[in-house]
């Protein structure tokens, strides 16, 4: 059996090694995080320590583990609550090219996924333990404020999932962190 080079295209001649190593060079980043409301409509967000803007809560998708699995882990490990999560209301495409990174960092390109966590009450809330040396402080603040608390981006992704889970559906695809075009109507 021969084997294709790297940049050759995937073949039935190729070794399943040699198309693994082809995968992983076109392999993309998974991130993941869940937007929660309080029962007044504010959206939990994160003051962290290595970054100037705010976070929904979440991080990398590990190996192994689905995106919503992810996503109760980041819970758990940053805020110390455990829940379950379920319900997508979001997935974003961040390219290569829409993310300023340091160059050896070599960024493929992340899919974001944006899971439901909940509307909290005030045991929940009480309940919840920042990661020290990581979360400095959470906060929940008016889905209005959200983009001059967050990075752009980041800011779109977590309206988009607020307009979703509004509507009791799930935005499959959100390009850019913005919603697909709606048709037009005349």
């Amino acid at each position: 059996m021969t084997t294709s080079t790297d940049s050759q295209p995937p073949s039935p001649s190729m070794t399943d090694e040699a198309y693994g190593k082809l995968r992983a060079l076109a392999a993309v980043w998974a991130g993941t995080s869940a937007l929660i409301t309080n029962r007044r409509g504010q959206v939990l967000l994160q003051r962290v320590t290595y970054r100037p803007t705010r976070l929904l809560p979440g991080g990398a998708v590990d190996k192994g583990e689905s995106p919503a699995q992810g996503a109760a882990r980041e819970l758990e490990e940053e805020l110390g609550v455990t829940a379950t999560i379920t319900r997508g209301l979001a997935v974003d495409w961040v390219s290569p090219a829409g993310r300023t990174t340091p160059p050896g960092m070599k960024f493929p390109g992340e899919l974001l996924h944006v899971f439901d966590g909940g509307v909290w009450d005030e045991n929940q809330i009480a309940a919840i333990r920042p990661a020290p040396g990581e979360i400095e402080a959470v906060e929940f603040v008016e889905p209005a404020d959200l983009p001059a608390l967050m990075s752009p981006g980041d800011a779109r992704r977590a309206l988009s999932a607020l307009r979703a889970r509004k509507h009791q559906r799930l935005r499959p695809h959100v390009p850019g962190g913005r919603p697909p075009d709606r048709p037009h109507r005349p």
